[in-house]
């Protein structure tokens, strides 16, 4: 059995584009052939899938760091590299991803093969043939492949399940899990057996056989007093309940006050999300095998008393026997059925997250005066200013700047960009330093 885990953080990189080809043509008896560098792939992406078979985020766990394949470099004669495999990274349904650097919900994955890209791999750069014109007949220029997005993720996971079974330790819910559905759990006398949660699937087949309907049924081990402040092991296990759609609680007839393990399990639910609280419960007094008739009528009456809010009768079985197991069954698949109607999860997508494509507009440059420095050559003061472009970025990204046509290049972008008037407006003089991206990025010279 693997190893149960349902939070952890991993790093992503998304494949880095091909770089492009300068290569001029060059066959006998053909003069001036002319540049025919091909285009670099793109890099691949990482695509997050949701696989109902899959339970645990333990692979993920041991490790941390995932690649995807880059693009293939362009090639003369006008070849394009191969593009980048996308890495498809398979997770349990009920998987939610975080931006660990801005705890940003990127996307819930709750459906099955349900499918997410979250970094896109860089784009390829283009061969020098495209870069031909009535004024450059014979462009050297080559752009670079761009680099794939790098995102830090946290993984959570939400065991999705039609219906949880809380109560407290040794209530007997992975006894009353492993009658109804075909989950095995380990199964002892004593608190705390269950370490992780169970998922099992109830299908009705086995208590009628013209009965083809089936549902997703969860234990959630360890809640006791104190368990939303990290006490016992229900801490790690309450945000599995927020997907389950019916609550069954499970009170332990043999204990010596039923009414108030109730009362503390519901207040649990409470301090950890209030929301629970809404959820529609079963209750169910367990073990009564163990107990009379009599020590029954007094638990139902002193839950009455209590003023419990019951929405339906109190149940009364015992997991060990089978005692009223089916009738149980039988009201909680109405239930589920009746919930599923009207039952829809909030999918939330990554659209946010995107890289540059051509043609598509952005916002006006923003440039920011930093300060004024020293210059160690020339002794002369020099300013330093701050440009922010998403296509500037990506053209620096993609340019060799020890390439005379590249670093033109990007000074025909800051111009074109409308950035070049910007500068000028704050006052900056060629000679000053623009630092493209902000203070990790690029840094250039302003000229006229």
């Amino acid at each position: 059995m693997s190893k149960f885990c349902d939070v952890t953080v991993i790093k992503c990189q998304a494949g880095l584009g091909g770089n492009g080809s300068s290569h001029f043509r060059r066959e006998k008896f053909i003069d001036r052939g002319g540049p025919d560098g091909g285009d670099g792939g793109r890099g691949g992406d990482i695509v997050f899938k949701a696989n109902q078979n899959e339970n645990t985020l333990i692979e993920f766990h041991t490790r941390k760091q995932y690649k995807a394949e880059p693009g293939g470099n362009g090639q003369k004669g006008l070849m394009h590299g191969a593009d980048g495999e996308d890495l498809i990274l398979e997770i349990p349904v009920g998987t939610m991803i975080y931006d660990q650097k801005t705890g940003k919900l990127l996307a819930d994955l709750n459906q099955h093969e349900q499918l997410v890209v979250i970094a896109h791999g860089g784009r390829g750069g283009l061969g020098n043939a495209h870069f031909k014109s009535s004024t450059n007949r014979s462009p050297t220029f080559a752009e670079q492949g761009e680099p794939g997005q790098i995102i830090e993720l946290k993984l959570e996971l939400k065991l999705v399940a039609n219906v949880g079974i809380i109560g407290i330790p040794s209530a007997g819910k992975s006894t009353l899990i492993s009658r109804i559905s075909n989950s095995r759990p380990k199964i002892a006398d004593y608190p705390f057996t269950t370490l992780i949660p169970n998922l099992g699937v109830v299908d009705m087949r086995k208590f009628d056989k013209h009965d083809h309907y089936s549902f997703v049924v969860t234990d959630i081990p360890g809640l006791i007093e104190g368990a939303h402040e990290g006490k016992g092991l229900g801490h790690e296990f309450l945000r599995h309940i927020s997907r389950n759609q019916i609550l069954i609680h499970l009170v332990d007839g043999t204990s010596i006050d039923p009414v108030k393990d109730y009362k503390i399990i519901n207040q649990e639910l409470k301090l950890f999300d209030s929301k629970l609280t809404h959820k529609e419960q079963i209750v169910v007094i367990n073990k009564i095998d163990a107990i009379s008739p009599e020590e029954l009528a007094s638990i139902i009456k002193k839950l009455e008393k209590g003023r419990v809010k019951l929405k339906d009768n109190i149940y009364a079985i015992s997991a060990v026997t089978g005692e009223n197991i089916d009738k149980l069954t039988f009201q909680v698949a109405m239930k589920v059925k009746a919930h599923q109607d009207n039952f829809r999860t909030e999918v939330i997508t990554n659209e946010e997250i995107t890289v540059f494509q051509p043609g598509k507009r952005h916002n006006k440059a923003e440039v920011k005066f930093v300060r004024k420095k020293i210059d160690p050559v020339s002794l002369k003061t020099r300013q330093v200013f701050d440009v922010f472009h998403p296509r500037l970025e990506q053209v620096i990204k993609m340019t060799d700047l020890e390439d005379r046509e590249g670093i033109e290049r990007v000074y025909h972008y800051i111009e074109r960009l409308g950035i070049k008037n910007e500068l000028r407006k704050r006052g900056a003089q060629p000679g000053d330093r623009l630092r493209i991206g902000g203070v990790n990025g690029q840094v250039i010279r302003m000229r006229e």
